[in-house]
C-alpha cells in the first residue's frame, strides 16, 4: 500500500476523532459498514446518510473519543486495519477502549466497505488467509 493512501487513510480518521463526521469525501455514496456481530449495534449500515447518522450517534455517547489505526497492511487490494478506540462514556466519565481489527475495500479512492472484526485471524481468515500466511500478512507492512 501506497504511502499516501496509508496518509490519506490516518487523515480520515483522525478528522472523525475531532469532527466525530465522516468525511462525504472519503467514502463512496454506497459504502456499507458492517459492525462486529457481538456489540449492541451490530449490523450493517447502507449508504453514506445512514453510515454517518450511525456513527455519530455511536460518538455522541463518548467524550473525546478517539479512533487511532496502527499495522496498516494491504491484503489481497484489501486495507487491513488495526484500531484502537478510546475514550470516557458521556455523563460518567468511564473509561472505554476497545481494539479491532478492520478490512477496507477502497473503490476510486474511497471507501466503500468497512468489515469489523474481534482479532486479526478473524480478519485475515475472512479474506480466505489462514495459518503460516496469516502470520505472513500481518507483518507484511504498517
Amino acid at each position: 500500500m501506497a504511502g499516501e493512501s496509508i496518509d490519506r487513510l490516518r487523515a480520515v480518521f483522525e478528522a472523525f476523532s475531532r469532527t466525530q463526521r465522516i468525511d462525504p469525501e472519503a467514502v463512496h455514496p454506497e459504502i456499507e459498514w458492517h459492525v462486529r456481530a457481538d456489540l449492541p449495534d451490530s449490523g450493517t449500515y447502507r449508504g453514506y446518510e445512514e453510515v454517518e447518522r450511525w456513527a455519530a450517534g455511536w460518538a455522541h455517547a463518548f467524550e473525546d473519543l478517539r479512533t487511532d489505526l496502527s499495522e496498516i497492511t494491504e491484503v489481497d487490494g484489501r486495507i487491513v486495519v488495526d484500531v484502537h478506540m478510546h475514550g470516557r462514556v458521556r455523563g460518567s466519565g468511564e473509561e472505554v477502549h476497545m481494539d479491532e481489527i478492520w478490512v477496507l475495500t477502497e473503490r476510486d479512492g474511497r471507501l466503500i466497505e468497512i468489515r469489523e472484526y474481534n482479532t486479526r485471524e478473524e480478519a485475515l481468515g475472512s479474506l480466505g488467509i489462514v495459518g503460516s500466511e496469516a502470520g505472513d500478512a500481518a507483518t507484511a507492512g504498517s
